[in-house]
Parts: structure tokens; sequence; C-alpha cells
């Protein structure tokens, strides 16, 4: 079996009601790597909710770089549970998720789950000693009374900072 047959293959696993079968199926992704990438970036766009959840796992444990604007995507999601998994795949990615969460924050500054979902994870890079100056404006903005009005402004500093050195 080709290597794109197994992941189709995985892929379909991933919605059987055995859950035996979902984690032999979460493994086998895993462990191909980043050649599934994109299939697990297109799962996370599937109405079926148990794809989306087990996609954001696979994806957190492979940490390809390519699947983290999707996963900063995914802290939309209508699931609580999807929304979760992708703030913990994300957190796995380490200091590697900053710039794209900041980036989401500047677009989707308007959404409390999403605001809710970068806080966690900018908290917990705080609790590890991650965070630059710019990018704790960021977390402090979040926490301020109206994240929506200050968060997305520090994030745009904080951008220009990690991308340009600007201060």
């Amino acid at each position: 079996m080709s290597s794109e047959e197994s992941i189709k293959k995985y892929l379909v696993d991933l919605e059987n009601d055995d859950i035996q079968v979902r984690n032999k199926a979460r493994r086998q992704l895993a462990s191909i790597g980043p050649e599934a990438v994109p299939d697990l970036i297109n799962q996370l766009k599937t109405d079926k909710e148990r794809c989306r959840w087990e996609a954001a796992k696979i994806l957190g444990d492979i940490r390809d770089p390519s699947a983290a604007d999707a996963l900063v995507e995914a802290l939309l999601d209508d699931s609580i549970s999807v929304h979760w998994v992708a703030t913990e795949a994300l957190i796995k990615y380490g200091r590697g998720a900053i710039l794209p969460v900041l980036e989401g924050i500047t677009r989707h500054f308007d959404s409390m789950r999403f605001r809710q979902g970068a806080y966690h994870i900018l908290h917990v890079f705080e609790s590890s000693h991650q965070l630059d100056p710019k990018v704790q404006e960021v977390l402090d903005a979040l926490r301020d009374i109206e994240p929506s009005v200050g968060a997305p402004w520090a994030a745009e500093r904080a951008i220009e900072e990690l991308k340009f050195g600007k201060k």
C-alpha cells in the first residue's frame, strides 16, 4: 500500500466508532508525519467533529510548522472540544506557535472564543518564561477589561518586532 493510500485509510479509520481503531489510526498518521499534514489540515474543515478533533490532536503530535495557521483557525471551531485540542496542539508547537497566534488575534479580535484560546496559549508560555516583552503586552491586553480593543494593536506591535526586530 502506498503512503497516500495508507493516509486515506487511516483518515477513514478516524471515523470508526471503535476507539482502538481510532487510536491506531492516530498513531499511524502521527508516525507518517509531515506527509500526512495536508490531508489532516483538510480534516480540520470537515463537518465531522470527531475527525476535526482527531486531526488537531495528530497535528499537535506532528508539530509541522505548516499546520500552525490551520490550528489557529481551529480555535474558532464551534465545538469546544475541537477548540480545546487545537489550543493544546498549538502549545506543543512551543514558541513556533506565537507568531501564528498573534496574527490570529489581529484577524479574529472580535471572537471571544478565539481570544480565550489565544490567552490560554500565551499564558502557558508566560508560565514557562517564553514570552518576549512585546508578546507579554499582548497577554496583558487580553487580560484587560476590553481585550477586543487593545489586544489586536498589541499583537500588531509584537508581530512587527518578531518579524522585523522593530521596537
